[in-house]
């Protein structure tokens, strides 16, 4: 769980390799960590602190954090020799719509708005990307602006822009292929 965060994190240019100090609350959804006996309430910190190594999330027993559950993180009320391996649609929708994932698919999207899907195939697989796959990608970045010039206020909620919502989307599917996620 932490590592495929911190891995999205990492080729986005977000993570925050800072060693030591304070636990981090990063984003989460409203009312998950509701604690009516002590007061205590999470706090989304600011970049860059949220974007700190999945080590450093601040974790509660009685209200872990959703993103980590979701990828297989141990509830941590015992010692885990080895986590166990899923691959189910909540981690899809946690890769796809998670608020720090759109903000790693974001800083991805404008580094490939400048240097070019071949970047950030390659940043996310670690390979250059075959003629086929270029190709689709081309051919999906094609669609995406379409569907953004057409739909303003969607594209406002993903990059300000057509043109940076499309990027965005595509790194979001880079950022989700299961070479990146899984595969070494």
């Amino acid at each position: 769980a932490e590592l495929v965060r911190d891995n999205s994190l990492r080729i986005s240019g977000l993570l925050n390799a800072e060693i030591g100090g304070q636990s981090v609350m990063p984003y989460q959804p409203a009312g998950v960590w509701n604690s009516p006996y002590s007061g205590e309430a999470w706090t989304d910190m600011p970049a860059p602190i949220r974007y700190r190594r999945g080590l450093y999330t601040f974790w509660k027993r009685t209200s872990s954090y959703p993103a980590f559950i979701t990828m297989d993180a141990g509830s941590r009320e015992q010692c885990l020799s080895r986590r166990s391996r899923t691959n189910t649609p909540l981690q899809a929708l946690v890769q796809l719509n998670d608020p720090m994932a759109m903000d790693a698919a974001r800083a991805l999207g404008l580094k490939m708005a400048a240097k070019g899907i071949a970047y950030g195939f390659r940043a996310c697989t670690a390979r250059i990307p075959t003629t086929d796959e270029l190709a689709r990608l081309v051919r999906l970045q094609g669609q995406l602006l379409a569907k953004y010039k057409l739909d303003k206020p969607g594209a406002e909620k993903l990059g300000k822009t057509p043109e940076a919502a499309t990027w965005t989307m595509i790194a979001n599917v880079l950022l989700n292929l299961d070479e990146t996620i899984t595969k070494e």
